[in-house]
C-alpha cells in the first residue's frame, strides 16, 4: 500500500509524513515542485499540482490512499486522476468551519465544503478531517512578539488550538488502517484556551515578558488583507472570535479516540517551537 502526501512541505503535511513513516508506511511526498522538499530517507518526491491534471497520473501511479488539503481549482481532475488510478481512501484537511452555525455565510466554510461533497460523491471511500484553530496559527505573532508585544483582536477568544502532529497523527492511522471511511471527525486541542492566555505562555517558555496589545476589528481586518488574506475572509473569522468571547469553542477527543493518546497542550506546541521564535 503506497500513500501519497499532498502539501508535504506544509506543517500538517509533514506531520502526517512523519506519522506515516513512523508507522512503516510506504510513503510518498507531493508539492508543486518536489525538488523543493527535504523528507525523511527513503521517501520518494513527486511534483503534483492540483490545477495541472497533467501532473496527477504519475504521482497517484500505484497509490491506495491520498492525504489532501483542501483546494477547489482542480478537485474535479483530481477525483477523475484518483479514480482511474485504483485510489480507494483519501483523507481530506478540511476546517470546522463547515460545522459551525453560520457556515452558510462563511467564505471558508463554503470553500471547504464544495471539496468535501466533490469527495463524498466520489466512487471511493473519503473521511473528513474538521480542525478548528490550528496553533500554528501564532507563529503569525512573531513579527509582534520581536517586538516583545503581542497584538490580537479579541483577546479574550477561547479557542482549542490544535498541534499539528495531532493533526498529523490522525491522519496517519486512518490512512494507515483504512478507518473512519464516511467519517467527519471535528479535531481539537485538549481545551479552550484565549489568545491572551496563549501569550502567557509564550512569555513564560520565552522566558520574556508578552504583554497584549488589542486590536480593533477593523485594524485587525487591514493586518489580515497586508498580509494576504482575501478580503472576503476577515469578518467570518473575527465573527467566530467573537463569538468564542462569550462561549468558548467546542472541544472534543476524537484525536485521543483515533490515535489512542491525548491531545498536545498548548505549552508542549510552543515547546516544540521554541526555535522559531529566536
Amino acid at each position: 500500500m503506497t500513500v501519497l502526501v499532498t502539501g508535504a512541505r506544509g506543517h500538517v503535511g509533514r506531520a502526517v509524513l512523519d506519522a506515516l513513516v513512523a508507522a512503516g508506511q510506504d510513503v510518498r511526498a507531493s508539492s508543486r515542485d518536489a525538488t523543493t522538499l527535504d523528507v525523511p530517507e527513503g521517501v520518494a518526491k513527486v511534483s503534483a499540482d492540483l490545477e495541472d491534471p497533467s501532473t496527477l497520473d504519475a504521482a497517484l501511479d500505484g497509490v491506495t490512499s491520498v492525504f489532501l488539503y483542501t483546494q477547489r481549482q482542480g478537485i474535479d481532475g483530481f477525483v477523475k486522476a484518483a479514480e482511474a488510478a485504483g485510489v480507494r481512501h483519501v483523507v481530506l484537511l478540511s476546517s470546522s468551519a463547515t460545522l459551525e452555525p453560520d457556515a452558510a455565510r462563511s467564505p471558508i466554510a463554503r470553500l471547504h465544503r464544495l471539496v468535501e461533497e466533490a469527495l463524498i460523491a466520489a466512487p471511493f471511500g473519503e473521511t473528513l478531517l474538521n480542525p478548528g484553530a490550528f496553533a500554528t496559527n501564532v507563529l503569525g505573532w512573531r513579527a509582534d512578539i520581536a517586538e516583545g508585544v503581542v497584538r490580537t483582536p479579541y483577546a479574550d477568544a477561547r479557542i482549542g488550538a490544535i498541534h499539528e502532529q495531532d493533526m498529523g497523527d490522525v491522519a496517519a492511522k486512518v490512512l494507515a488502517d483504512g478507518s473512519h471511511l464516511g467519517a467527519a471527525l471535528h479535531l481539537t486541542g485538549p481545551e479552550p484556551i484565549s489568545f491572551r492566555e496563549q501569550a502567557a505562555v509564550l512569555a513564560d517558555v520565552l522566558g520574556r515578558p508578552l504583554p497584549v496589545e488589542e486590536l480593533t476589528p477593523e485594524q485587525a481586518t487591514a493586518r489580515m488583507v497586508a498580509l494576504g488574506w482575501p478580503p472576503e475572509v476577515p469578518p467570518g473569522v473575527l465573527r467566530a472570535w467573537e463569538r468564542t468571547t462569550r462561549e468558548p469553542s467546542a472541544v472534543t477527543d476524537v484525536v485521543r479516540e483515533v490515535t489512542g493518546h491525548a491531545p498536545r497542550t498548548f505549552r508542549q506546541w510552543v515547546e516544540d517551537h521554541r526555535a522559531d521564535f529566536s
